[in-house]
């Protein structure tokens, strides 16, 4: 089965790496979870393209977290739980899109959810090139 093409907003099903689990010498995340694709570009010196994704996650976020609330017609729409749920807009990782950590021919096995609304997307795009700008982004490059 060929995979699709990466679509800017999915959320896909990825061990997503955060900072403090990299800062301890982990490769891998913890677990896998909901993340949406934030960009995806393809390189031009070997045509691989690359995805920077961002995690979903029910945890409250903490004074140094810059997150958004996923509006709860989005959680069902996504089929995620009936929980609150919070896109984490300054931690991110950077993931060839041909990397095993996001597959689409599992049987039986969501991998993607859906595409979070264009105004959504937005707001944490601007987000991110705001951190971005004041060097917040925590951005893990996962191995191909």
């Amino acid at each position: 089965m060929k995979k699709p093409a990466p679509e800017i907003g999915l959320v896909v099903r990825y061990d997503f790496l955060w900072s403090h689990e990299r800062e301890k010498g982990f490769e891998d995340g913890a677990k896998e979870r909901p993340c949406a694709i934030v960009t995806a570009v393809t390189r031009k010196d070997d045509g691989v393209i690359e995805v920077l994704v961002v995690p979903v996650t029910h945890s409250p976020p903490g004074d140094d977290t810059t997150a958004i609330e996923i509006p709860h017609k989005v959680g069902q729409h996504l089929g995620l739980d009936h929980e609150r749920s919070y896109i984490i807009a300054n931690e991110s990782n950077t993931v060839s899109w041909d990397d095993a950590g996001i597959v689409p021919a599992i049987p039986g096995k969501q991998w993607a959810y859906g595409r979070i609304p264009k105004p959504l997307y937005e707001r944490l795009r601007s987000a991110m090139l705001e951190l971005l700008k004041a060097r917040k982004l925590k951005t893990a490059k996962r191995k191909t």
